[in-house]
């Protein structure tokens, strides 16, 4: 009789085991599953511009596979386009940690120091970068916006040429190299550039370009813009600052008001044949030709 009821209950035995293996199982595939739907969901919000949405997927993501440095630095992109800056920084450091040796996650971390006013912390991700990966141009571009805060104009020059001769279809870095130029007093240099970004880029060159770098010199162009509000107020009749001044509003794409500078910049121009003076005349036709499109 013991033998009998020792096979009756070994089945029941063997049957509860499996069950409980299968929902342990069972358990484990939904987490994980539920798991990648969470990043899913995040990455889709990150891509869309729906950060606060993305965080929060992000954050139940995380919670289940904490050392996915992808994931964290991802998060950290969505704060820093919140601009949380402090909270970027912490997962771009935690990024870091869980992955040394990529070179994008201190790009990112550089441009979130230059956006806190910490531009050798900036230089010194920027240069790991380049060190890391020096077939990029990312780290070099980087860099030139560290130089050009700690006012090393000369460096930051070598890195923009450092970072064309590695791509020299961004428009982008012709403009920046411009601007470099006005600041070394380079006019001749200045204008070739301005020359090529026409010759090749006429239209609004960001559209393309969804990188932290042009984030940045978006910022800039608008602190560009009301720094030289500022000096055209004291140089009222100065024809460069209002060429200067209209270049960033073509940028940014505000035709009505670049038009008016370019031909202040025409009116006070002494030489009527000058680059400035043609260039002038070719943006304000521009500008009327993309304010109707």
């Amino acid at each position: 009789m013991k033998w009998f009821l020792y096979f009756k209950k070994t089945p029941m035995r063997i049957i509860t085991l499996s069950t409980l293996v299968l929902l342990f199982f069972a358990g484990f595939a939904g987490a994980q599953l539920k798991g990648i739907q969470s990043y899913d969901n995040a990455y889709r919000n990150y891509v869309a511009g729906n950060f606060d949405e993305a965080i929060k997927n992000y954050n139940d993501y995380i919670k289940s596979y904490p050392n996915d440095d992808k994931a964290i630095f991802e998060r950290g992109m969505c704060y820093e386009s919140q601009r949380k800056f402090d909270e970027a920084l912490k997962d771009y450091n935690a990024a870091i940690q869980l992955r040394p040796l990529s070179a994008p996650y201190y790009v990112s971390r550089g441009y979130a120091y230059v956006k806190t006013n910490m531009p050798q912390n900036a230089y010194d991700d920027f240069t790991r970068a380049i060190q890391y990966d020096p077939t990029n141009s990312d780290g070099y571009f980087g860099r030139v916006n560290a130089n050009l805060d700690l006012n090393k104009y000369d460096f930051a020059l070598t890195d923009m040429n450092a970072a064309i001769n590695l791509n020299n279809k961004n428009p982008l870095f012709y403009y920046v190299r411009a601007m470099i130029y006005t600041e070394l007093d380079d006019t001749t240099r200045f204008y070739n550039d301005i020359e090529r970004i026409l010759n090749n880029y006429p239209s609004d060159f960001f559209s393309n370009f969804k990188s932290q770098g042009v984030v940045l010199i978006l910022d800039n162009i608008e602190n560009n813009i009301n720094y030289l509000n500022g000096l055209i107020a004291g140089n009222p009749d100065y024809f460069l600052l209002y060429f200067m001044r209209g270049f960033n509003y073509y940028l940014v794409r505000r035709f009505s008001l670049a038009a008016e500078d370019f031909q202040k910049a025409v009116k006070f121009c002494p030489d009527s044949g000058s680059r400035l003076v043609i260039y002038s005349n070719l943006l304000v036709e521009n500008c009327k030709f993309y304010s109707d499109k």
